[in-house]
């Protein structure tokens, strides 16, 4: 999905209602589906956090969306609304005025001018109407001073199109700007969010669909694209009634060593609960047994008790991977010499590979194993793999730039798609717009995340999705399974998330 500044994005509102469409039903879409997001936000919270609504409006139409949501919840829940509002609604024009003239009796309206913590209560959750895309340069007042309150509370916030303080064009902040646990964007994503401090600033991401016309969107030029549900369900269509688990897709994944024995079977286990038909997970054979799903086929790959793959049964593995449709290779697969020469013989097997783990390190000392692959490579570096992925390839210049060229660079030199893992994971290809994931919690920065990603971007592929394709379905619908586990951010384990995988899918589409 493109991403737009906001001056496109007032344009595409200006264009769609002198087309028909009434800025007023614009705004109630807006205020519609926001409350729809707020509410399935409240639903992941104990009850103790959610004992009032407290919206923040502003002048503009970033308060009147906040007017149209108060009238929602209102609606929709027992729960009380309280609005401050920055001016009187004497003060108000236009739609903004106008929905703020529909409010019901029990909602409580007050305009000041100074927002004290006294204000607020536990369990108060704040929406965040202030400002919207429409701030440029330094904060007027009151905004600054309310700003400050809000970010020193203890409270979930929601923020409405953007965190109010954010450019939504290039994601800077001039004095300061909410910090939102979630951020509901309006009508089409704005670059802001997934630029500069946009990423830090914004939470948890959602988009609000309000009905503009695509003929008008696909006049209008992006530089990044992002991934929203919209941009997945297509992945996730009906399957054939006549499948078999031999046409479903047969993933490869090869890692493990004696320091690392789990890594394969998370890849594993993910690639099934992504949909594959068949999954076979190869280790050392020394590893003493490890827990894994029974449907898993598991073959040991003779290492001479060494606990480590070798060079030596090269024909064997180079014949499993041959059976499959897509191989992961890395995780927890170690950086030893012996396993050097065996990633570095993968490089001619002709089937597409996810490289992760330990098998990046390898690659950037190695950079002739990605050169010299035809078929598709995806690499799923961290950020300090990464780092290390630019010195062997001679980008050291990019280290400290941003993610974005970063990952587009590496995925120019080595002809392959990059995953760069981390919040807003990027995935980058040659020729291609990169793309910024809009999913994901900080629940996934935990041991073992990665190799369930691996796991999943290979199982899509297996499935016959292209391997960009593949990356972007695979990196939204593993951060939405990060947001969606019942253990909470603290809570969640890597181990958890296959599990999750299913109903994440379920979500996303009918078919799934």
């Amino acid at each position: 999905m493109k991403t737009v500044t906001s001056s496109q994005m007032r344009e595409l509102d200006r264009i769609t209602i002198e087309s028909g469409i009434p800025g007023e039903a614009l705004m109630e879409r807006a205020g519609t589906g926001a409350g729809e997001f707020i509410l399935e936000f409240l639903s992941s919270l104990h009850a103790s956090h959610a004992r009032r609504f407290v919206m923040l409006a502003g002048k503009g139409n970033n308060g009147g969306d906040a007017y149209v949501v108060a009238r929602f919840l209102s609606r929709k829940t027992s729960i009380p609304v309280k609005i401050f509002s920055t001016c009187g609604i004497d003060e108000l024009s236009g739609d903004a005025k106008a929905n703020a003239e529909k409010l019901p009796g029990g909602i409580s309206f007050e305009a000041c001018g100074e927002l004290k913590p006294s204000d607020f209560s536990d369990g108060d959750i704040i929406i965040d109407g202030l400002l919207g895309t429409g701030i440029s340069g330094p904060l007027r007042k009151p905004f600054g001073q309310w700003i400050g309150t809000v970010n020193s509370l203890g409270n979930p916030v929601i923020s409405l199109d953007i965190p109010s303080g954010l450019n939504g064009d290039n994601g800077s902040i001039a004095d300061a700007a909410v910090k939102a646990d979630l951020t509901i964007t309006i009508g089409m994503p704005k670059t802001g969010l997934f630029v500069g401090q946009g990423p830090a600033t914004c939470g948890r991401l959602r988009l609000v669909d309000i009905g503009i016309p695509g003929r008008f969107i696909e006049k209008i030029s992006s530089d990044i694209n992002s991934i929203f549900e919209s941009d997945v369900r297509k992945f996730l269509g009906r399957i054939d009634m006549n499948s078999h688990k031999g046409s479903r897709g047969h993933v490869f994944v090869l890692g493990g060593s004696w320091k690392y024995g789990g890594a394969p079977f998370l890849a594993g286990e993910a690639a099934l609960r992504s949909g594959s038909g068949l999954v076979t997970v190869a280790v050392p054979e020394s590893l003493p047994p490890a827990r894994h799903m029974l449907s898993l086929i598991v073959r040991k790959i003779p290492d001479k008790g060494s606990g480590f793959f070798s060079a030596d049964p090269f024909p064997l593995v180079s014949k499993l991977i041959s059976a499959s449709d897509s191989a992961v290779v890395g995780p927890g697969i170690s950086d030893e010499s012996s396993v050097r020469d065996l990633v570095q013989l993968l490089s001619a097997v002709e089937k597409p590979i996810v490289f992760d783990a330990d098998a990046l390190n390898i690659i950037s000392k190695n950079p002739e194993i990605i050169v010299k692959r035809i078929y598709p490579s995806v690499l799923t570096p961290h950020p300090k793999e990464m780092k290390r992925l630019l010195k062997g390839f001679g980008l050291e210049k990019l280290i400290n730039a941003e993610r974005l060229a970063q990952a587009t660079a590496l995925a120019d030199k080595t002809h392959s798609t990059v995953v760069l893992k981390g919040h807003r994971t990027i995935v980058a290809a040659r020729g291609r717009k990169p793309y910024v994931n809009s999913s994901g919690s900080p629940a996934l920065a935990t041991a073992g995340s990665g190799d369930v990603l691996s796991g999943m971007i290979a199982s899509f592929i297996a499935q016959g999705i292209s391997s960009f394709e593949a990356s972007m379905c695979a990196v939204f619908i593993h951060g939405l399974a990060g947001e969606e586990g019942s253990f909470g951010i603290r809570g969640l384990t890597a181990d958890d998330l296959p599990g999750i995988i299913p109903g994440t899918m379920k979500r996303i589409s009918p078919f799934a």
